[in-house]
């Protein structure tokens, strides 16, 4: 028994079948409203575009996105990572710190 089933969605007035899922439903609805969003902002900037051109541009602006978001993504674990460095600079330079006590004292 199949967990897939068929949602209609509109995309640029049209109507798709799509299959997807159980329960993925609600996001390829989504999906579909963030597409026509960028197809609106398109054709109020552009005017009249061919189909073909318009999904392309859909698609590269998409693509565009998911690209920044991984940039943003690979942004946090460096930030991670240095903040590890921090932690450890810390420690060490405490232990040094100890050690030029000790060898003040002497």
């Amino acid at each position: 028994m199949s967990n897939k089933i068929t949602v209609n969605v509109d995309v640029n007035g049209i109507k798709y079948p799509v299959s997807c899922l159980s329960g993925e439903e609600e996001r390829l609805i989504e999906s579909s409203h963030e597409v026509n969003k960028i197809i609106k902002d398109l054709i109020s900037v552009s005017g009249v575009i061919g189909e073909t051109r318009l999904l392309a541009m859909t698609t590269l602006i998409l693509a565009d996105k998911l690209l920044n978001k991984e940039s943003i993504t690979d942004n946090n674990l460096n930030i991670s990572q240095i903040e590890d460095l921090n932690a450890w600079l810390a420690k060490a330079t405490e232990k040094m710190n100890r050690v030029a006590i000790l060898l003040e004292n002497k």
